[in-house]
């Protein structure tokens, strides 16, 4: 399902300014971080191929491959972009069904013999005959083909409500769903016009340059512009196929798609395999990674800061502990536009639930005048809030 990754800021113990390796490219940045690209699935066969498939297991394995191998963490690892897809098998050659594909949405994209690309702002589609592009066997007779999606912008990601900062939230099933619904639903929007030989010659000449119309990518991409001529000619096309056409080639290969997602979800395997990166961050101890000296706290998960800002260079958030991108000056909890609202939510509640708390209880308590002071039978964790109160002692610290 994962593929290609990109992040631009990790922390490594490398000692390298730059290191290709497997199919992964690091070079160092003007921040004394790592620029990293290149293939997660390539990585984890050695740099050899990718055309076979890559479980939710495999990539838990590669996540700590890439730990023990260049300290890379992935619980502080951002993720700037990455591709996932599926290779599925189709009973003849992929480039038949290519050759068959003439938009998605209104977009006629780039066409190759073997390969196309629908090209967008935040992403970009691609499907492509993945046997003819691998020289191994049996991949490459094995009539492979690629369906995937590349994420250039984690803006496209969270419009579709999956919210993924680093690269280990990438390990959680509910995110593989979504992008497995991501991609059906992509294929949906494709326009396949499928006429066998036979239902070719059957069409009157009237019905012929209509057919010849639809499968022209200049006709549709005239209509690029022209919002309602596109959709009126969109649903006589689809009305045309109905009539005319018995293919199921659409909805055989996104029957194909959610067929092969389900079986990449291993879960139960991915389960029994025991992570290694729970570390804040790595460093140098003779070419060993070392845990982080520092106090740190467990929460949701990770271990996290208690201070937002780390010497890992990167600021998390004090209600969850989830590195914040890009954040905004003075900024200490989660952006409801990255993570939702709820979550968001969550996160400044978690801070300041305990401190109302405390607050509002000491004040019911103190309704009523009292002859002694309370500081020694306060809890220290709730007393920390406390401190000011001119009823607390001065000199009572958190």
């Amino acid at each position: 399902m994962i593929d290609g990754f990109k992040c631009w800021n990790a922390r490594t113990d490398l000692e390298k300014d730059s290191y290709n390796h497997n199919g992964l490219r690091l070079s160092k940045n003007k921040h004394d971080g790592y620029v990293i690209n290149g293939s997660l699935h390539k990585f984890f066969n050695d740099g050899l191929q990718n055309a076979d498939d890559y479980l939710l297991s495999d990539f838990k394995n590669t996540l700590n491959k890439l730990f023990e191998e260049i300290g890379l963490n992935a619980a502080i690892t951002p993720v700037n972009g990455f591709e996932f897809g599926v290779n599925i098998k189709l009973p003849n050659n992929p480039n038949n069904a290519l050759q068959r594909l003439i938009l998605h949405k209104s977009n006629s994209g780039s066409n190759k013999r073997n390969y196309k690309e629908f090209e967008y702002q935040n992403y970009s589609f691609k499907i492509y005959n993945k046997s003819e592009l691998t020289n191994m066997e049996p991949f490459q007779s094995g009539n492979i083909l690629r369906v995937e999606i590349k994420v250039s912008k984690m803006e496209y990601l969270k419009k579709k409500f999956v919210y993924c900062t680093v690269l280990s939230d990438l390990l959680d099933v509910s995110v593989w769903e979504h992008l497995e619904g991501i991609l059906i639903e992509t294929m949906n929007e494709c326009l396949f016009i499928d006429l066998s030989e036979p239902e070719i010659n059957k069409l009157s000449n009237k019905e012929t340059i209509m057919y010849l119309k639809y499968i022209n990518p200049l006709f549709w991409e005239n209509l690029h512009e022209n919002r309602r001529m596109y959709s009126r000619e969109r649903e006589r096309c689809e009305s045309f196929l109905k009539k005319h056409s018995k293919s199921n080639l659409k909805v055989d290969i996104i029957n194909l798609i959610s067929v092969k997602c389900a079986e990449l979800r291993d879960v139960s395997k991915a389960n029994e395999i025991v992570k290694k990166w729970d570390k804040i961050t790595v460093f140098q101890t003779e070419n060993k990674t070392a845990e982080c000296p520092e106090i740190t706290i467990k929460m949701n998960g990770y271990f996290v800061p208690k201070e937002p800002i780390e010497k890992d260079g990167l600021k998390h958030c004090k209600g969850c502990g989830r590195i914040i991108t890009s954040p905004r000056v003075n900024q200490s909890y989660c952006s409801a536009k990255e993570v939702g609202y709820e979550q968001a939510h969550k996160c400044r509640n978690s801070n300041s639930n305990p401190r109302n708390n405390a607050r509002t209880s000491f004040q019911s308590l103190v309704a009523i005048p009292l002859l002694f002071d309370l500081s020694e039978f306060i809890e220290s964790e709730k007393l920390k809030f406390l401190v000011g109160n001119p009823i607390i002692k001065k000199d009572i610290t958190a």
